[in-house]
């Protein structure tokens, strides 16, 4: 899934601009010391391998997982965008990311 890291940047071209790629582990509703709910994900997060301006003969993102890569944090749920799109790679922790479908467009081409 993409989650949303930074704001969006008007120079982005084909960048993640702003986003990361992560994998949903679990939905949770949290209360704090005010008794105000917060609506949270725990995502295991990728890395960027490499640049995060697409490269190779693939024109695109690599991203890094397993043991090494992962870091498990807890977003608000509104950080979600919407379905990311990976590739395995030769590497078994290391994907293709397809940073050229934006969400919009997955979701008219899979909806």
């Amino acid at each position: 899934m993409w989650v949303r890291r930074r704001g969006r940047s008007k120079d982005a071209n084909g960048e993640l601009d702003g986003r990361i790629v992560g994998s949903l582990e679990g939905l949770f509703r949290v209360r704090d010391h005010v008794n105000r709910e917060h609506e949270v994900a725990l995502v295991s997060l990728l890395s960027v391998w490499g640049s995060s301006k697409p490269g190779g003969e693939e024109g695109l993102v690599r991203m890094e997982g397993g043991n090494a890569g992962r870091r498990l944090n807890v977003v608000r749920i509104a950080d979600v965008e919407g379905m990311a799109h990976l590739i395995g790679g030769k590497q078994d922790s290391v994907w293709l990311v397809n940073n050229r479908i934006d969400v919009n467009t997955w979701n008219e081409l899979y909806d």
